[in-house]
């Protein structure tokens, strides 16, 4: 699953520099889990309700549910 640069640009815009440093920390270390634990982390951000056509203020919403306490810390 991929957000996109120009939505991924947006929703950093929307971030302090401290969210986003947390954020980012914790994208990449999503990227050293197993395939199996990665596929994991992308579907409990669907059951969040991320969705492609969100507005980039919708789509933060959902990335800081999830990195308050799941699979991606």
């Amino acid at each position: 699953m991929m957000i996109g640069l120009e939505k991924g640009q947006s929703i950093l815009a929307l971030m302090d520099d401290s969210e986003i440093k947390a954020i980012v920390s914790e994208i990449q270390s999503v990227t050293s889990l197993s395939p199996k634990v990665q596929q994991s982390v992308w579907a409990e951000l669907k059951e969040l309700g991320y969705e492609d056509k969100m507005k980039p203020s919708e789509a933060l919403t959902i990335i800081r549910l999830l990195s308050n306490g799941s699979k991606i810390r």
